[in-house]
């Protein structure tokens, strides 16, 4: 459990007293922290715990402690990465709780994200400075929809790689790869599509005022979860048609090999059956002749090239 203090100057500051602090951040809470939350904040065990749930989806709620102060419930989805091999990336969703009573904001996490540890080190303030708790969770819902926008290029790229690897893709390790891929595609699509609307419904519905700032944080944080959204959607179509020219690559790379080892096989033939001729116990050409070996080896060898140069006339090399 970390807590901090917000400066008029928008610094945070980490405090000890975490029960009078303005943010509590808890990352994978044990029994007593989960306790302590219950007790000092009223907060109902399920708030806290829904967010160790991997497979939370993203919700509001508000309900009433028994000291009649209002808690709200904002769960979001956030993106990290995850390594399933030593080629293979692939990336998951989990969710974030954002609490607020009062005057305290609490987050509660299974892993902390990195966004959200840059906002604690006072590293990433967009514009200017958050100075209020409205602020707080405006900048984390920015840098966590900015975060999805970062790991899709990054699926973008791996994209673009594949595709310059596709003309000699004859191994499983590219299907391995994009199925890596599709499978973080698919969580990150259902994140997204369930965080925007919420998020804008979530802030929109809060009272702004004339604060400028949140102003134009909720504008950013709407046009950057609508271009998250076009970017998921154009990476899953892309995604689906390189699988699909991946498997015809690869089955017409499979085909030229299976040539290629069949051309072979007909020329190595020919010796064979000339050997297999010349090896009879009945009169042959050239079988009294001194020179009867090297007639038929040259012989053997002259078809052998002359079937060569056909083939590679007609493509089978």
């Amino acid at each position: 459990m970390r807590a901090f203090n917000l400066s008029d100057k928008g610094v945070y500051s980490q405090t000890k007293n975490w029960k009078s602090a303005e943010w509590i951040h808890v990352e994978n809470p044990d029994s007593d922290d989960v306790a302590d939350l219950m007790s000092t904040f009223g907060i109902p065990m399920d708030y806290i715990l829904d967010s160790l749930d991997e497979y939370e989806i993203p919700r509001q709620e508000r309900v009433n402690n028994g000291s009649g102060d209002s808690i709200n419930l904002l769960i979001v989805l956030f993106p990290k990465m995850r390594s399933v091999q030593e080629k293979f990336t692939e990336y998951h969703t989990y969710p974030l709780s954002i609490i607020t009573v009062n005057d305290t904001l609490i987050t509660i996490c299974k892993e902390t994200p990195s966004f959200l540890t840059r906002i604690m080190k006072n590293e990433s303030f967009k514009n200017e400075p958050a100075t209020t708790q409205q602020h707080i969770i405006l900048y984390i819902l920015w840098e966590l929809t900015k975060s999805f926008v970062h790991h899709l290029r990054e699926i973008d790229g791996t994209i673009e790689d594949l595709q310059i690897k596709i003309t000699s893709a004859t191994h499983n390790e590219h299907f391995y790869n994009l199925i890596a891929l599709h499978k973080s595609l698919v969580y990150f699509e259902t994140s997204i599509n369930k965080n925007h609307p919420l998020i804008t419904k979530s802030i929109q519905n809060a009272s702004l005022g004339d604060d400028l700032q949140s102003q134009e944080l909720l504008r950013d944080i709407i046009d950057i979860s609508s271009q998250a959204e076009v970017m998921v959607t154009e990476s899953s179509k892309m995604i689906d048609q390189l699988s699909e020219v991946f498997s015809s690559v690869i089955a017409n790379n499979l085909n030229n090999i299976m040539k290629v080892l069949t051309s072979i096989t007909i020329v190595l033939t020919i010796p064979t059956i000339i050997a297999g001729f010349w090896g009879m116990n009945v009169d042959l050409p050239f079988e009294n002749h001194p020179w009867a070996f090297g007639i038929t080896s040259l012989l053997t060898i002259f078809i052998c090239f002359l079937t060569v140069y056909w083939l590679k006339k007609k493509d089978y090399f």
